[in-house]
């Protein structure tokens, strides 16, 4: 009370009243200011929204058009109608992004599971691509500097696997409406060219040979038509002379795949042998008689029950898409031997989550056997074998109803049926086929004798 009277004291007396009147003003006037200049709409219209319905409403009304009077149809008006209804994106047109595909270069320890997971796809996916190379075995072993890509929809989902062979072809798996996945080849055109070497032995065949341009593979092929007419180590001497043709393949003068041995000729102690390639891939001497060994119908010492057929036809069950079974299976106990049907070499020694435990071997020519879901192996990639050795044993590895063995047969890379298939059984050309073969071996000769140069083919 006290401190009120002595305000009132101060605020009434003299100047102070004036002061105090001077500050009254500058309130009032302060006031009708703000109500001056302020905007009229409710404080809520400047408050944020607190849902999308409520920011919605607001849209329309900021955006929503004058009421347009009854019959008046103005020149303004209608080009006020056309700004407030044209689409500014009705007439651009729609571009579809590419799906997205990675180029995977392998490098040393890569695994298919690894690459995947690295990818971000799925197991389920390379499962699936795993069972669909169950009958072509392309996509292992992983060699580094081979080429993979993977296609991938909108999702990153795996829509195609392609493998790089080599400048020539490339196989694809590729995803079927039904979620597995089928298989693609993509083969481009090969030139081919005939070559002609002439050389010596100096030292021994082999270092001659490889001198010369021949490969490993080539250098045994003659070692396997020739073996029982020549003693490579022991016959030859420096100085005997030996010709022979190979055929190159390129694609735009890039050279394709291996030189392929045609026809050769070797002069040992004053005597010539010759051997020549025919159209069945077997070798035949100058009158045509099979120099190249024969095969085993059977891998088995004896026939087994066919519990399943080859059938490059087939289709799956379920998708109806190809699902081809790419050679036999024989209904063989577990632990059965299974033995090399023909004289070559061990390619290729691996395990499949599907094939199982298996063995390639490449025999002289253009043939070469499969063999999966083995128990065991008894034989070393890169060996050599002789027809009937005993190279492993049937089993029940990989995926598999129960113990048997799978069997293929392939000629130039093509499976075909090891039961019915024309194999190196016959001893000479039939006459229907000696005008083509009279005619290679025509024009080798006069190739090996020098009276012609490079010959050009096209596949």
């Amino acid at each position: 009370m006290q401190f009120i009277t002595r305000l009132s004291r101060w605020a009434l007396s003299g100047p102070k009243v004036w002061l105090s009147i001077l500050f009254v003003v500058f309130v009032i006037l302060l006031f009708v200011y703000e109500s001056l200049v302020s905007p009229k709409e409710d404080a809520k219209d400047f408050t944020l929204p607190s849902s999308k319905k409520e920011l919605t409403t607001r849209k329309e009304l900021t955006t929503r058009k004058p009421a347009i009077k009854e019959n008046a149809n103005t020149d303004e008006d209608n080009n006020y109608d056309s700004l407030v209804t044209t689409d500014p994106l009705k007439n651009v047109e729609k571009v579809t992004a590419p799906l997205p595909s990675i180029d995977y270069v392998i490098k040393s320890g890569d695994t298919l599971e690894r690459i995947f997971a690295r990818l971000g796809l799925s197991r389920e996916s390379m499962y699936a691509v795993l069972e669909a190379d169950q009958e072509y075995l392309v996509l292992e072993p992983l060699l580094p500097n081979d080429k993979f890509t993977f296609k991938l929809d909108e999702n990153g989902e795996l829509l195609s696997l392609t493998r790089r062979i080599d400048i020539s072809k490339s196989v694809s798996y590729v995803q079927h409406e039904s979620g597995g996945f089928i298989y693609e080849e993509h083969i481009k055109p090969i030139t081919y060219r005939d070559k002609v070497v002439h050389s010596k032995i100096v030292g021994n065949f082999y270092l001659s040979a490889k001198k010369a341009g021949l490969s490993d593979a080539n250098i045994l092929i003659i070692n396997d038509v020739l073996k029982g007419r020549v003693d490579f180590r022991k016959d030859v001497r420096a100085n005997d002379a030996f010709n022979f043709v190979v055929k190159n393949g390129s694609i735009n003068n890039v050279k394709v795949g291996e030189s392929q041995l045609e026809a050769l000729e070797i002069t040992v102690q004053g005597q010539t042998y010759r051997a020549f390639l025919h159209s069945d891939g077997r070798f035949y001497d100058q009158d045509g008689n099979s120099l190249t060994p024969a095969l085993l119908r059977w891998p088995t010492r004896k026939e087994y029950r066919v519990t399943s057929p080859f059938n490059a036809n087939r289709l799956h069950p379920i998708t109806g898409h190809p699902a081809p079974h790419n050679g036999v299976d024989l209904g063989t106990p577990s632990g059965t031997e299974v033995l090399a049907t023909g004289d070559g070499v061990v390619t290729r020694i691996a395990t499949h989550k599907y094939a199982g435990k298996y063995v390639v071997v490449d025999y002289a020519g253009p043939y070469s056997s499969r063999f999966l879901h083995l128990s065991k192996i008894l034989v070393k990639q890169g060996q050599k074998v002789k027809r009937g050795q005993v190279i492993a044993l049937s089993g029940n590895t990989g995926r598999t109803t129960g113990a048997h063995l799978h069997y293929e047969l392939h000629v130039r890379g093509r499976p075909v049926n090891p039961m019915t298939a024309e194999i190196p059984t016959t001893q000479s050309i039939s006459k229907a086929e000696r005008v083509e073969y009279n005619a290679n071996v025509k024009r080798w000769l006069a190739l090996m004798s020098g009276d012609q140069g490079e010959s050009k083919t096209l596949k």
